[in-house]
């Protein structure tokens, strides 16, 4: 009697097989395609041309983290001013355009897409930083051709 009437039963939960996608054959968990049918086992593939483009040129707020479903792209809002987001995002780049193909879809083929809720959160962040920008350098010039109008007024 040394089982324990109060511990766990064991079980091996690893996933040797999954059926393909598309047949219904057995594949390796792992497998990208299908043996039988050649069939793309990625439910989202993203584009490694993709996220190195947006990584090039809006790295600085993480936009390409987004586009490859992984939420700490607000890491990159949060931190963008500092300009440490985008010597990391060029560099991110850089490794993006020169990674293998196959390693690519490894890492980033089985990503599941980013949520709508998200991207509405980013893109509202974006959007009030912008017209928060434009207020500030608008505001100022409105205000001094105001007090500009009014000199001229009164020299009349």
């Amino acid at each position: 009697m040394d089982a324990q009437p109060y511990q766990a039963p064991q079980a091996d939960l690893t996933i040797a097989s999954v059926f393909c996608r598309q047949c219904g054959s057995k594949i390796a968990a792992d497998a990208n395609q299908c043996q039988s049918c050649l069939a793309s086992q990625n439910l989202n593939p993203k584009s490694k041309i993709t996220a190195g483009v947006l990584a090039l040129f809006l790295g600085g707020f993480g936009i390409h983290r987004f586009y490859l479903g992984q939420w700490w792209g607000v890491f990159y809002l949060l931190f963008w001013g500092s300009g440490i987001p985008s010597i990391v995002s060029l560099i991110e780049s850089i490794v993006f355009f020169c990674s293998n193909e196959s390693v690519w879809q490894r890492k980033y083929g089985n990503v599941k897409s980013g949520s709508t809720a998200v991207m509405a959160i980013v893109c509202a962040f974006i959007f009030v930083a912008v017209i928060g920008i434009l207020a500030a350098i608008a505001i100022p010039q409105y205000q001094q051709y105001v007090e500009r109008a009014k000199q001229m007024q009164q020299q009349r």
